[in-house]
């Protein structure tokens, strides 16, 4: 797509990962309201045509680029389709990641190796790709949209929780990596959101809990149901996005946004705590049984 044909309003650019829903298609709309030209990208061709037709609709100028994130080649061409268009980038929103609701030994090789791809890796890549036209510029900005999953422990959740807190300690390495260009990292630490997320690992767990024979099964309820319960009172994506406008525009961004603040709360008490202690809560959060419970194999 040739670049007059995307709109004569000139803005910045925002790249948004995982924008066909949840967190990614808020912060994508609410980029546009902002003044940025953005680019949506994520595998769903119609959920993004979609989003962006809203977009334009109330005067926003957006590029839906549909594409798999644990592919190399086809991360590479999220940004060439950029800056193509748009001939720069100034900020990407590294939002894009999932959750496979399954004990580690129920998850394949294969498996993690997608939740890295995916939510880690072609965050990575990304950024990589983008800094050096950002370090021409003199100016740019990443935001990682973490998840309190990193600092809060889960069962069920380790390849989503290992992938959210290896970000983490990615950002704070990249922040120092490329400041000297002017450019800012920053992590959005995401509480309890409701999004898509959590119903597409419960339907990809679904043949698990229906195995008799799976030993997480009822651990599995349990969890569900404890989700559940969350999402009564869960934040909404326009308040994710709200955070990345502000982390976006700022003229000095944080270099960590918790979301809701309570979040930042949470993870500095348990992290206070010995590691048992913190355990023995959480298992009583999670209804987990005690240590030894449940019965050996006969």
């Amino acid at each position: 797509m040739a670049r007059e044909t995307l709109g004569a309003r000139q803005g910045p650019v925002a790249i948004v990962t995982g924008a066909s829903s949840g967190i990614g298609a808020a912060s994508a709309e609410s980029l546009a309201g902002a003044g940025f030209r953005v680019v949506l990208a994520a595998r769903r061709q119609q959920r993004l045509e979609a989003i962006a037709q809203r977009i334009r609709g109330a005067g926003g100028t957006a590029l839906c680029v549909a594409t798999d994130l644990a592919d190399e080649a086809a991360t590479h061409q999220l940004v060439a389709r950029t800056r193509e268009a748009f001939g720069r980038v100034d900020v990407l929103v590294n939002n894009a990641g999932f959750s496979l609701a399954a004990a580690i030994e129920q998850v394949t090789r294969d498996e993690l190796r997608r939740t890295f791809e995916v939510n880690l890796l072609a965050g990575l890549q990304l950024a990589g790709e983008v800094i050096p036209s950002m370090r021409a510029q003199g100016s740019g900005r990443i935001i990682q949209i973490g998840s309190l999953a990193a600092r809060v422990p889960a069962p069920l959740a380790v390849p989503y929780a290992a992938t959210k807190a290896a970000l983490e300690a990615a950002t704070d390495g990249l922040r120092l990596e490329v400041a000297a260009w002017g450019i800012d990292v920053c992590l959005v630490i995401a509480g309890f959101v409701d999004t898509p997320t959590f119903d597409n690992a419960r339907r990809a767990g679904a043949h698990l809990r229906d195995d008799p024979a799976n030993p997480y099964r009822q651990l599995m309820f349990d969890l569900d149901a404890f989700a559940t319960a969350q999402l009564e009172t869960a934040l909404a994506p326009a308040d994710v996005a709200r955070v990345v406008v502000a982390a976006a525009t700022a003229a000095r961004p944080r270099a960590r946004y918790f979301v809701p603040f309570s979040a930042r709360i949470q993870s500095g008490f348990l992290r206070s705590l010995p590691v048992r202690w913190r355990d023995r809560i959480l298992a009583r959060v999670y209804k987990l049984p005690a240590r030894g419970a449940r019965p050996l194999p006969e």
